[in-house]
C-alpha cells in the first residue's frame, strides 16, 4: 500500500509539472517565439519547479542548498537513497537477489547522472508541451500556428562541440571524481538532444518513402530495441552529412 502511494505521488507531480511547462509553452507561443524557443522556455520552466522543489526539501531541513548538494554524492547518501529505494522496491514485489546485483549499476547510471536525466526529461516534457499546446491553441487562435512537423528539425551546429567537450572530460578525469561526475552527466544530457535528432532523421525518410503509419510505429519500436548510440551517431553526423537537405538560411526561421 505505501509503495502505491508512492507512485500516486510521484505520478500527481509529473502531472503537475507538465501543467506548469504546458502553461510555460503557451506563454511561449502566444508572443510568438520561434519553435525552438517554445521548447527551451518550457523545458526550463520545468527545470526550475524541479530546482525549487530540491531547494526546498523537506520542512525540517535546514541546510545550505550548496551543502545538500554536494553531500548527494557522498558514499553516504548514497546508501540512505539506495536503502530507501530499495525497500520501496521489495514492497513492490521485486526479487531481492537481483537488486542486489542492480546496486553497482544504480549508482553508475542512475544516481550520479541524476542531474543530466533530469535535465534531459525537462527538454522531453518541453518538446512534447509544445506539441500538445501547438495543437490546441492552433485550433483556438491564429496567432498560434500549427506545430513544425518533428521530421523538420535541425539541431543547432554548435551544439556538437558540447558533445565533443564532454567526451574529452569524461576520457581526461577519469581519476578526478567531481570531473568525472561532470563529464558524465554533459555526455549524457548531449546524448539524449542527438537521439533526438537522429529519430527526427529516421521520421524525415520513413514520411519520405510514404510508409503507412503502422510501419512508422513498428520501426520506432525496433530502433528503441537496439542500442540507442546508433541514433545518437545519425544525429551526429548529420551535423556534416545534412542528410535530409534542410540546412538553409531559412533555417532558423522555421527551427
Amino acid at each position: 500500500m505505501e509503495a502505491l502511494l508512492v507512485l500516486v505521488v510521484q505520478a500527481v507531480v509529473a502531472v503537475f509539472f507538465f501543467i506548469l511547462t504546458s502553461l510555460a509553452s503557451a506563454w511561449a507561443l502566444l508572443r510568438s517565439f520561434k519553435p525552438r524557443q517554445v521548447v527551451l522556455t518550457g523545458a526550463f520552466a520545468m527545470l526550475l519547479m524541479a530546482l525549487a522543489v530540491s531547494i526546498i526539501g523537506r520542512p525540517d531541513q535546514k541546510e545550505n542548498p550548496l551543502v545538500s548538494f554536494q553531500q548527494y554524492f557522498t558514499e553516504q547518501h548514497f546508501e540512505d537513497e539506495w536503502q530507501a529505494d530499495y525497500q520501496t522496491a521489495v514492497k513492490m514485489g521485486a526479487p531481492q537477489d537481483k537488486l542486489e546485483g542492480f546496486k553497482d549499476d544504480y549508482k553508475q547510471y542512475f544516481y550520479n547522472l541524476l542531474p543530466s536525466w533530469i535535465a534531459s526529461g525537462c527538454l522531453v516534457f518541453g518538446l512534447i508541451a509544445y506539441y500538445l499546446v501547438s495543437f490546441i491553441l492552433s485550433r483556438v487562435t491564429t496567432r498560434v500556428p500549427k506545430a513544425m512537423p518533428f521530421q523538420e528539425w535541425v539541431l543547432p551546429e554548435p551544439l556538437v562541440f558540447g558533445l565533443i567537450a564532454a567526451g574529452i572530460i569524461k576520457v581526461v578525469a577519469r581519476q578526478n571524481v567531481g570531473l568525472d561526475l561532470l563529464g558524465g552527466n554533459l555526455l549524457v544530457f548531449f546524448t539524449v538532444i542527438y537521439v533526438l535528432g537522429g529519430f527526427s532523421i529516421v521520421s524525415f525518410f520513413l514520411h519520405k518513402w510514404h510508409l503507412p503509419a503502422t510501419l512508422r510505429i513498428l520501426s520506432y519500436l525496433i530502433l528503441v530495441q537496439l542500442p540507442l548510440d546508433t541514433v545518437c551517431a545519425l544525429g551526429v553526423l548529420d551535423v556534416w552529412f545534412d542528410f535530409r537537405k534542410l540546412k538553409r538560411p531559412r533555417t532558423e526561421t522555421t527551427a
